[in-house]
């Protein structure tokens, strides 16, 4: 039996269309299809990338991003590498994350200000990525005076400290 190379897929969207799938081993062929069954097709999935974002979220976005500005320079945090999505993600996840840290650590007393800058203020302004933030995100608080030790150790580091 001859295992086609063009597959006739009726998309999640409704649309339908021939796909060439000769490129994918034989073997892989009838799964790919089934998978492209349950997405958009390349068009409605294209256009609902392209979305505009209300003159309201932008404002919103901006305001956030001053406040983050604000945030960063009071705690002489570096500028983080990445691109433009990346870095607006990172200094966001960043912020919340020491602000939680704080709250955690020093509002409920169980260690000071000094505590605060030098385990978690010292190794926060050496990491320069974006990606680290973010592929750090899903740790709990509690993970991450030891996270930010092991990053200000790692490729994500910076040797110019604000």
């Amino acid at each position: 039996m001859d295992i086609p190379k063009t597959w006739d897929i009726d998309f999640a969207c409704g649309h339908s269309q021939e796909i060439d799938l000769s490129q994918k081993r034989i073997d892989q062929r009838a799964g790919y299809a089934k998978w492209l069954e349950q997405r958009d097709c390349f068009d409605c999935f294209k256009s609902k990338g392209t979305k505009k974002v209300s003159k309201e979220r932008e404002k919103e976005r901006a305001e956030e991003l001053e406040n983050v500005a604000v945030q960063e320079k009071r705690d002489g945090l570096l500028p983080l590498s990445g691109s433009d999505k990346q870095q607006v993600w990172a200094r966001s996840l960043r912020r919340d994350v020491l602000a939680g840290l704080y709250d955690l650590y020093v509002t409920s007393e169980e260690h000071d200000e000094e505590w605060f800058e030098a385990e978690i203020l010292t190794p926060a302004r050496m990491i320069a990525t974006s990606r680290w933030w973010i592929d750090n995100r899903e740790f709990g608080l509690p993970a991450f005076p030891e996270l930010l030790a092991a990053g200000a150790q790692s490729d994500d580091a910076s040797e110019n400290v604000a």
